[in-house]
């Protein structure tokens, strides 16, 4: 179960990806949905959130609170979906894997032998697994029997965020399917949970920045009060303290992501400085990457930092 705070199990409203729910509904229903199926896109495009109305429109249809395929809306009141959200659902297993903090193996062979076994109801099952990318060789082993043969009932459905190279051994049994939007419909999609979630904003620039990463980074902003009138430097002196402390990567990529756009606004405006300016930046991310790594003084990492921002 997922545990930000901006659970995207709470997105009753699907937007602006009617094309791939349709999809997919359409494999469903003609009985072409592959057993082990790949969602690769960039990281909160909304690939679980997909995943998570299309489950919601079959194991619903027959309850008196259907899914809605019109509106692409979830019934708050369907049973599947309390079910799901209680955690006492028997036909959907979700995985989650995290850099740094993998699935056990003992957890795969648990769920290889909860799916050996016949299901207490007649219908499918479904096992969803989050950022595959980070799944480590002896999990990805563990899995792949399972994968290969996966029963009538059964269905695998893999969310690779692209942050890690998938492990070819699990890339070579799935059907893939890129999932990409658009500018425009990410954009729409950042201003629906501004009006709709009542959010505090915290984000001045949200340039190709996908809906997921948009409410990770503003309860980021919130909580580490990072003010959006700020200069870069004090966004990241904030950010790297936090980091050393909490150990939370996400932390570290807001910070990249922050820097790749203090760049970007720099770079329109003296095209003539491109090759010094890419210069600059690529020395920040390597010294932040560095810090990463090699657990460097974190003083000698924003002084190093704040010399090249005033370079700029």
């Amino acid at each position: 179960m997922l545990t930000t705070d901006h659970n995207p199990m709470q997105s009753t409203k699907l937007i602006a990806m009617d094309q791939y729910f349709d999809e997919m509904v359409r494999l469903y229903e003609s009985d072409s949905f592959p057993r082990v199926l790949l969602l690769k896109g960039k990281k909160g495009i909304g690939k679980f959130t997909l995943t998570f109305h299309f489950l919601n429109y079959i194991f619903s249809k027959k309850e008196k609170s259907p899914y809605n395929k019109e509106d692409k809306l979830i019934n708050s009141n369907s049973k599947f979906y309390n079910s799901v959200l209680k955690q006492t659902c028997s036909d959907v297993f979700f995985l989650n894997v995290t850099e740094g903090r993998n699935i056990k193996i003992d957890d795969i062979r648990n769920l290889t032998s909860i799916l050996s076994r016949s299901s207490l109801s007649s219908n499918p099952r479904f096992t969803i697994i989050d950022e595959v990318e980070y799944l480590n060789p002896n999990s990805a082993n563990a899995l792949l029997k399972t994968l290969e043969e996966p029963s009538s009932s059964n269905y695998f459905i893999l969310i690779n965020n692209q942050q890690a190279d998938l492990i070819e051994t699990i890339s070579s049994r799935c059907l893939k399917n890129n999932i990409y939007l658009d500018s425009k419909k990410q954009k729409k999609i950042i201003d629906y949970f501004i009006e709709n979630k009542k959010i505090n904003l915290k984000i001045d620039d949200t340039f190709n920045l996908t809906p997921g990463l948009f409410l990770k980074y503003n309860d980021l902003s919130n909580k580490h009060k990072i003010d959006k009138n700020e200069v870069i430097y004090p966004k990241l002196y904030k950010l790297l303290h936090a980091y050393k402390k909490d150990k939370d990567k996400a932390l570290i990529n807001m910070s990249l992501y922050l820097i790749d756009q203090f760049f970007h606004k720099i770079i329109t405006k003296n095209e003539n400085k491109i090759d010094y300016l890419l210069n600059l930046k690529s020395s920040i991310t390597n010294k932040i990457n560095d810090f990463i790594v090699y657990n460097l003084n974190i003083k000698s990492v924003l002084s190093f930092i704040e010399l090249k921002l005033k370079n700029a």
